[in-house]
């Protein structure tokens, strides 16, 4: 279709639209506005997704219209088909317009959106970017925007852009949206966080939170590792660079200015402010752990034999990860990940994964040996899977410096760890497992807090099974002598 094809079909699709009105508008015959119409349908019959492919092509109609072109990175996120989306941006990479415009390409496809920010005023940016546009294309009908309270504005086809501020959270609730633009979304309390989510629920909205690691607030940059998956998923996360921006530097990633700003911070500084990417928090755990380099779509299942790591429990989780030992390598093809259920569901859980075949064992934690009264976790396994395992007492630094050695390999600096993408619980946990907070810049204790870790554990159940403790240089006694 043209873009004016896709305009006019977007228009009429919508519920008690005036079709004959919209043929006038657009100076065609009634014949052939209903002609585009059947034209659309047939497209969307020989797609393969066509609710998608038709709101891309309003949605690329509507930016060409208003000279938008959007940066490789911008169009990774606008492209994706995740309700849920986090977009961390670097200092000045233009968020806050690719947000806009990502509300801009919606326009005709639902009634109502908000821009969402901790105060009015940083919803503004947003709010004036999506105005700005509609009056490019002469679809504004009403607009009310005062300078620190609610801003609206009422587009010809009947939309409404409503500006709302986190300060006042009995205004985010009461009315479901068709999507939600959160601006500053970093700076926003958890609680606000949720509270969107949920608006969105009712009408299946998108939501799209944009922002900067830069006095971020934790959950932000947890949801951001946690969504670093390369599979469909309802959440993802991305990253805007700052050398994106190629109308402020114009060589990109190249750019003798960002060159300057990478030679004058710290590495890790540097990428979380403009790279997107967020520094590790001195808390956690395994800082080595990164989703871009160790969850691969790689780490899928390959035929070879398989080994089952598991971590039993009930309240917290029942973690079972499939491994295949890939030479000098690990992959962690799958994971079976439940709570509140028994070892009993577990397993069959466990046989319904096309990987069942092969497995050939695996390792338990040591208290799987336990009987309680019952049968104990590898009696249960044994008798109803067919399956023997292993265990061992693992301590706990012990365990913790083996698994560093597969995220970094100390000889090579190479990861020998890889995790698929299916293995969120796995990836969200490396994101979660901390020590308790830091005091003078060091842990105040050289034991981490126990949650969060339910996987973690099970693949060091594994590892340490497979491979020992790391073998440590004896210490030297230096012999010297004391004179008076």
């Amino acid at each position: 279709m043209s873009d004016r094809q896709a305009e006019f079909v977007a228009l009429a699709r919508q519920p008690g639209a005036n079709r004959r009105e919209l043929c006038r508008r657009f100076g065609i015959a009634p014949a052939t506005g209903y002609k585009w119409l059947r034209e659309a349908e047939t497209q969307d019959e020989s797609s393969e997704n066509p609710s998608l492919d038709a709101q891309r092509a309003i949605r690329d109609a509507l930016w060409q219209r208003v000279g938008y072109k959007p940066s490789p990175a911008q169009l990774a996120a606008h492209d994706s088909p995740a309700r849920i989306r986090l977009i961390a941006g670097g200092e000045r990479a233009g968020k806050s317009h690719s947000a806009a415009m990502e509300l801009f390409g919606r326009i005709l496809q639902g009634r109502l959106y908000w821009i969402v920010g901790p105060e009015y005023d940083l919803c503004r940016p947003e709010f004036d970017y999506v105005l700005d546009v509609c009056r490019r294309i002469d679809a504004v009908a009403t607009v009310r925007e005062p300078a620190t309270a609610r801003a609206e504005l009422i587009t010809r086809t009947g939309a409404r852009i409503v500006t709302r501020s986190a300060r006042e959270p009995e205004r985010l609730a009461g009315e479901a949206p068709d999507g939600i633009l959160a601006c500053e979304a970093a700076q926003l309390p958890a609680a606000a966080f949720l509270r969107l989510r949920a608006r969105v629920a009712e009408r299946r909205g998108w939501l799209w939170l944009s922002g900067t690691f830069e006095s971020a607030r934790g959950w932000y940059a947890d949801k951001f590792r946690a969504w670093q998956l390369t599979q469909p998923s309802e959440s993802r996360a991305f990253s805007i660079p700052t050398w994106e921006n190629l109308a402020l530097y114009p060589g990109g990633r190249k750019d003798p200015e960002i060159a300057d700003l990478e030679a004058m911070f710290p590495p890790d500084l540097f990428m979380e402010r403009f790279g997107g990417v967020p520094c590790p928090p001195s808390t956690l755990v395994f800082r080595e752990f990164d989703p871009r380099l160790h969850v691969s779509a790689g780490a899928g299942p390959s035929g070879s034999p398989v080994e089952l790591a598991i971590d039993p429990g009930y309240a917290g989780a029942y973690a079972v990860l499939a491994i295949e030992q890939r030479g000098a390598d690990v992959a962690v093809i799958d994971e079976v990940y439940l709570r509140r259920t028994i070892a009993g569901d577990v397993i069959a859980a466990c046989r319904q994964r096309p990987w069942w075949p092969r497995v050939r064992g695996g390792v338990i934690d040591v208290a799987g040996r336990q009987h309680h009264a019952a049968p104990s976790q590898i009696e249960v396994w044994a008798s109803l899977a067919g399956v023997r395992l292993r265990s061992h007492a693992v301590p706990l630094r012990a365990g913790i410096d083996r698994l560093r050695t597969f995220l970094r390999d100390p000889a090579s600096g190479k990861a020998r760890l890889r995790v698929a993408p299916a293995c969120r619980n796995l990836v969200e946990e490396f994101g979660l497992y901390r020590f308790h907070e830091a005091s003078d810049a060091k842990p105040i204790s050289e034991i981490p807090i126990d949650r969060d870790n339910h996987a973690i554990k099970a693949l060091i159940y594994w590892l340490y099974d497979r491979f020992g403790a790391i073998e440590r240089p004896p210490r030297q006694s230096i012999p010297f002598r004391i004179t008076w």
